[in-house]
């Protein structure tokens, strides 16, 4: 695991105890045995939050104090960076991309309407994106969908945005599928992203070039990373990505054998501000996702597993 010194051998056990739970919470507790790219001062940094770390829950409420103060930043008075971009993640910063690839992104419409707790009506607004899109856009549409950007961006904070890459989604984008939503949520592994108990799920996708990013403040150099675990809140949908690969990994929960199994890249970018222009697709999720996030983590660790030096910690 990264924490490998002695002051974190409490740790450890807790992380062994968690092991044998639930399955989500077993790959919690794996998430943090195979991780290996932490440097040792950022470890120093989270374990001011989880040193005394007794059980599941202690540990879930140390870490969402790390994350709330180390890597969510609130806006508008946030000062400095999240430690993601920091010289603390040295070794997983990302500078040498292609500033003209396109980056992409999938947001949860209903989710994004229901934290801004306002007067947003969730089936008027999925109209108006979807008119906005139509050619040429409705006018009133774009000016909901302008305050509803806008509005978006103030309540958000400098927490990093997990992207993929244009280039290795765009088969499922090329044509007029109505599945393409569905197809996205599981190339991504966005388990989450499942209307099985409830009604379909109105999503964005949003586009934009790696330039946009480095545009959006160009004084800073360090724009972009790979994830780890300490770059967000407990996921069983997340697994860090062994060294010496250049990209994280997302966890593929398309449907089909072993054989057929495909990684995709994700990044991690600083905060940018949502704009009309990145907004390429509306659509819905409407299919629970094509294997469990078990089932692809399995088939995920099982190709990984001769490049992880924790493996056999597991």
């Amino acid at each position: 695991m990264a924490f490998q010194r002695n002051e974190f051998n409490n740790f450890f056990k807790v992380l062994k105890i968690v092991q044998g739970s639930y399955p989500a919470e077993r790959a919690i507790a794996e998430n943090f045995i195979l991780e290996e790219r932490l440097t040792q001062t950022r470890e120093e940094s989270y374990a001011n939050y989880i040193i005394s770390t007794q059980d599941l829950d202690s540990w879930s409420e140390g870490h969402e104090n790390y994350v709330s103060s180390k890597i969510k930043i609130k806006l508008p008075q946030g000062q400095g960076i999240p430690e993601t971009f920091s010289d603390l993640n040295n070794p997983n910063l990302l500078s040498e991309i292609d500033e003209d690839q396109f980056l992409v992104r999938v947001e949860n419409l209903d989710e994004c309407a229901k934290r801004l707790k306002s007067d947003y009506d969730i089936t008027s607004l999925s109209d108006s994106f979807m008119k906005f899109l139509k050619y040429p856009p409705d006018p009133k549409a774009i000016d909901i969908v302008e305050k509803f950007l806008s509005d978006y961006n103030k309540y958000r904070d400098l927490h990093p945005t997990f992207v993929g890459f244009w280039d290795e989604v765009k088969d499922i984008l090329s044509g007029n599928d109505d599945r393409w939503a569905n197809k996205l949520r599981d190339r991504f592994g966005l388990g989450h992203f499942d209307p099985a108990n409830g009604s379909p799920i109105p999503v964005l996708l949003l586009r934009y070039r790696v330039a946009d990013v480095v545009a959006s403040k160009p004084a800073e150099h360090n724009f972009a990373a790979i994830p780890t675990v300490l770059d967000g809140g407990m996921s069983s949908s997340f697994c860090p990505t062994p060294q010496g690969w250049t990209e994280g990994q997302t966890l593929n929960l398309t449907s089909g054998r072993e054989s057929d199994y495909a990684f995709n890249c994700e990044i991690l970018h600083r905060y940018i501000e949502y704009k009309r222009s990145y907004i390429y697709r509306f659509g819905w999720i409407t299919e629970s996702p094509g294997k469990t996030c078990e089932e692809a983590r399995q088939i995920h660790l099982k190709y990984l597993q001769d490049d992880f030096k924790f493996f056999k910690q597991l």
